[in-house]
């Protein structure tokens, strides 16, 4: 997958854009809506387009007349139109303000083929507390935690662990660098709500909604603290493109996979 569509055109992959000012530009006030799709026509691609709409309003873009539901949907597809045929499509929708703070927007894709179908596993976390997230972040949006997430790479790179967790001011759980958390005790699922920083993407909100649909498991957002993972049963990772990892160890905490197995035919 080469193409990409730049303000409608569909470009080569590799084609340079952007000069250092506008760059700098995009990519620091950029805003980023992940989808996970089996068509263009998929229920879900309504709720991504509202959420698009509601982070700009916050950020205070002049949104274009132009930027309509049908417009979103007829730039997505004419993107995939572009690709081969896939039986999902992991499609980036950027919209951000260039040097002359114009909106544009930028439509990408990912490989289906590095997506992994099947359960993967982390063998062991550990806790980043160099720096903290702050609670009280616009939770639509991931410009708050982009930049903790690339300084926890680097102590990753630096240490044996196959992922680390964010944590906020209040050292409550938020993420890992691989995507966000559910912790499994017994029948219970806990996830780090909102109120902890936590973003709250479509991808995460559409879950949510479809573990409450579970007869076997009562879900729950809440705060959660590094000493709740020792008592867990299950500890499991998520990501819209890069599925579920089941954690096998936290400090002297083993797991193990049960949920996860599940979660796959969830997501």
């Amino acid at each position: 997958m080469q193409q990409i569509n730049y303000n409608g055109q569909i470009l080569d992959r590799n084609v340079p854009l952007f000069s250092a000012k506008h760059f700098l530009k995009s990519t620091s006030n950029r805003l980023i809506e992940r989808m996970k799709l089996s068509a263009v026509q998929d229920p879900i691609i309504e709720s991504h387009y509202f959420a698009l709409m509601s982070a700009m309003r916050v950020f205070r873009y002049e949104i274009p007349m132009s930027f309509t539901y049908e417009f979103f949907q007829a730039e997505v597809q004419r993107l995939i139109d572009s690709l081969s045929n896939q039986p999902l499509y992991f499609i980036s929708f950027e919209v951000f303000q260039n040097a002359s703070s114009t909106i544009e927007f930028l439509v990408t894709a990912e490989d289906v083929l590095h997506y992994n179908k099947e359960l993967s596993y982390i063998d062991e976390v550990a806790l980043y507390t160099d720096f903290l997230a702050s609670s009280k972040a616009y939770a639509m949006s991931e410009l708050h935690t982009n930049q903790l997430i690339e300084l926890a790479k680097g102590f990753l790179s630096d240490h044996p662990y196959g992922d680390c967790l964010l944590l906020n001011e209040k050292k409550e759980l938020l993420r890992a660098t691989k995507g966000d958390i559910i912790l499994r005790f017994k029948d219970e699922l806990k996830l780090p709500s909102q109120t902890c920083g936590v973003v709250g993407s479509t991808f995460r909100l559409n879950l949510i909604d479809k573990l409450k649909r579970l007869s076997d498991y009562v879900p729950s957002e809440t705060e959660l603290s590094p000493f709740d993972i020792q008592r867990a049963d299950e500890f499991i990772i998520y990501d819209v493109f890069g599925g579920i990892q089941s954690v096998r160890k936290y400090k002297k905490s083993t797991f193990d996979d049960s949920f996860a197995q599940k979660l796959l035919e969830l997501v």
